[in-house]
């Protein structure tokens, strides 16, 4: 039995079994919170191990959403868009692994690098993601030039760093940019990407592959769902939970087969919306869905 076929018999088992399992019920990033008031100890017990894609997500804003809810997940590492813990206690000492972000020029203004620096001695933080979204003007909105301009800064951060996550992997943007800091010897230490595509598990791993191959660095899926953008709240996603199922499984174990894939992290959404309702991990009382589910065991 080849591959393909050994992928879809055990998409369908895994895909029904979550769905058994329980029945299911566009916004900008967010910008960073403050620090908490009074740094709880050390938090982190668990990291990726060596070797092997750590699962991760973008920590949500939804009402009532903290701690218990992100450990529901069994993850390996998270992040909140900003360069500060999230202002909230963790229910466990067994909260995965914070990873920082300086998410656009305003975040350096509110010298967000002093903030990851001041945090690095009980978050154990030891990478730092980029920019988010350079070239979309409804998130960090900055120039080829502006963003190399201020790496310098992410770099005194002393932390392994991750490159801007543009709108498009293999765009322009994110090609002068890594060409321009390769000419003036700045330092990026992975690729980050997103995607947000229709259910099409090879296309999206075929562009994680071109994505290594072009700049020869590992790579951090820092945001990945499935989402259909001609949706309304009249005409919802035209892409079935059983879809998304099985792309998530196909998707999580094409990547886990990559080794230069270091991270991922599935991006969620309000269970009602519209254009990303069906990738939900969460419905609105805080439980689980059927994707997530099936994320939290993977």
């Amino acid at each position: 039995m080849d591959r393909r076929d050994f992928l879809r018999l055990s998409m369908a088992a895994s895909a029904a079994a979550a769905l058994a399992a329980c029945t299911p019920d566009t916004a900008p990033s967010p910008r960073p919170p403050s620090a908490p008031d009074v740094a709880p100890s050390a938090p982190i017990t668990r990291r990726p191990k060596p070797g092997y894609a750590g699962k991760g997500i973008g920590m949500p804003r939804f009402d009532g959403f903290g701690f218990e809810q992100l450990n529901s997940l069994d993850l390996d590492w998270f992040y909140n868009w900003g360069p500060g813990y999230p202002p909230l206690r963790p229910t466990s000492s067994h909260t995965a692994e914070f990873v920082p972000m300086i998410w656009g020029p305003g975040s350096l203004e509110r010298n967000a690098i002093a903030q990851v620096r001041s945090e690095v001695a009980w978050t154990g933080a030891e990478y730092l993601l980029g920019f988010n979204e350079p070239d979309h003007d409804g998130q960090a909105d900055m120039s080829v030039g502006t963003a190399i301009k201020l790496w310098p800064q992410l770099e005194q951060s002393g932390l392994k760093l991750g490159s801007p996550a543009p709108v498009q992997a293999l765009g322009d943007w994110l090609k002068k940019f890594m060409d321009q800091a390769a000419a003036k010897d700045l330092r990026v230490d992975f690729v980050t990407m997103h995607s947000y595509a229709p259910p099409n598990a090879d296309s999206f791993l075929k562009t994680v592959q071109k994505l290594h191959e072009r700049y020869g660095k590992p790579v951090w899926i820092t945001e990945f769902a499935v989402a259909d953008w001609k949706a309304t709240a009249k005409s919802p996603s035209r892409f079935s939970e059983r879809e998304i199922l099985a792309f998530m499984l196909e998707t999580v174990d094409g990547l886990r087969q990559m080794p230069f894939v270091e991270r991922f992290a599935w991006k969620t959404r309000a269970h009602d919306d519209p254009i990303m309702g069906a990738s939900a991990l969460f419905r609105s009382n805080g439980s689980l869905t059927p994707t997530g589910e099936l994320y939290r065991s993977l």
